[in-house]
């Protein structure tokens, strides 16, 4: 096969630059399965914490992290994934990926009709999806 002398650069990836999003450092109050742990870091894809005991990888887990906003906690709940545990003296660090939500639930939504939007506001157009 001949070539016309055009390359194209392919940029090899370390495993920390592959990552889908960005992560931010994060030290926040986690409760995960009921048990107590702190964020070290989290992205809109998942989290990593410090825990006192192991988790198995391809565990779900239920996790709450206690977000603080304006002075209140707005407990922030999801299921994640465990994905890589290592021991960090006598605690572990935990890698988790956000599951994906797949339950859908009923609400009540006002009757579009009756709300007044804001002045310079277009009244919304809803529609039912079954």
């Amino acid at each position: 096969m001949a070539t016309d002398g055009l390359t194209i650069p392919v940029t090899l990836h370390t495993r920390d630059e592959r990552r889908r999003a960005e992560r931010f450092a994060a030290a926040m109050p986690v409760s995960v399965d009921g048990n107590a742990g702190t964020t070290e870091d989290l992205s809109s894809s998942g989290l990593s914490f410090l825990a006192d005991h192991s988790y198995e990888p391809g565990a779900r887990v239920e996790v709450v992290i206690e977000y603080l906003l304006d002075g209140h906690q707005y407990p922030l709940t999801c299921q994640a994934e465990v994905v890589r545990v290592e021991r960090v003296g006598e605690r572990y660090r935990v890698g988790a990926r956000l599951a994906a939500q797949s339950r859908l639930e009923d609400i009540q939504v006002a009757d579009a009709g009756a709300v007044e939007p804001a002045p310079g506001v277009a009244r919304p157009h809803l529609r039912r999806v079954d």
